[in-house]
């Protein structure tokens, strides 16, 4: 069990190597006393929260301020019924200056992107990157790593999206990028 409350991280994750966030949910499998909550992460080298093979969850009040690449990532697609909620998601200096290119991702900028869709995502902010919200499945169509041929990214259910404002990113406030959720 994770269990992480307003705790400061600065200048932390270590540039395109794998496993490497700032705050990440490792393969901890149904989780529902897992927490990050009430965090500040400043200057992550690339994703700041990571859920990874972790599902029930709860991602809640974070400040995350200049993240390179992604804020907030679901890795594999087979993360599920995790709670992002609340959390502000700012690159100060804008789009250009945190959508950079991660762990052989050229197109993988947003504040919030997702390979695992079937999460609520509620009341979130995001500001100043490339896209706001991505749920990339078409990227990963049959999930990556340890999911790798065990689910479908691209046609997983979405959970509840609502209440989440996106403000001055370059190109998409939400983007649904390929598609096709089955029940």
């Amino acid at each position: 069990v994770v269990d992480m409350r307003y705790a400061r991280l600065e200048n932390c994750g270590q540039r395109d190597k794998m496993g490497r966030y700032c705050m990440h949910f490792h393969q901890a499998e149904r989780c529902p006393d897992c927490r990050y909550q009430g965090n500040a992460v400043v200057n992550s080298a690339q994703a700041a929260i990571t859920l990874h093979g972790s599902h029930q969850t709860l991602v809640d009040s974070n400040i995350i301020w200049k993240s390179f690449g992604a804020g907030i990532y679901t890795e594999d697609g087979n993360e599920m019924n995790n709670m992002i909620s609340a959390n502000v998601v700012v690159c100060p200096t804008g789009p250009l200056t945190c959508s950079e290119s991660w762990l052989g991702k050229p197109h993988a900028q947003a504040g919030i992107y997702m390979i695992g869709m079937t999460n609520d995502l509620i009341d979130n902010r995001v500001a100043g990157f490339e896209n706001c919200i991505w749920t990339a499945g078409s990227h990963a169509p049959r999930g990556q790593g340890l999911a790798l041929g065990k689910v479908c990214p691209m046609h997983a259910p979405f959970g509840a999206i609502r209440g989440n404002v996106c403000h001055d990113n370059f190109r998409f406030g939400l983007y649904f990028d390929n598609q096709y959720p089955r029940q």
